[in-house]
């Protein structure tokens, strides 16, 4: 027999006990339920509104009303009663 035959076969066998190794490796690998698995991730929050006014991130305090007059340019307009 020549090397056109053994050089095929061997890279074939080569690659078959790669696989096979990895199998075996990857065979021992198992997932195991941790205790309490089955509960809720999240929990709802319960909203409670506050008194008083609001406070947005910044520190400053959110008015009830919409303002009454337009806002142009990115101005304040007046907040109405």
């Amino acid at each position: 027999m020549t090397r056109r035959f053994f050089r095929p076969v061997g890279q074939w066998l080569a690659g078959t006990a790669l696989l096979v190794s990895l199998g075996a490796c990857a065979g021992g690998i198992r997932s195991v339920k941790a205790p309490g698995y089955d509960q809720p991730i999240a929990v709802v929050a319960d909203v409670v509104p506050e008194d008083g006014p609001q406070v947005n991130q910044w520190g400053g305090i959110v008015p009830e009303a919409k303002p009454t007059t337009p806002v142009d340019d990115g101005g304040l307009g007046e907040i109405g009663s």
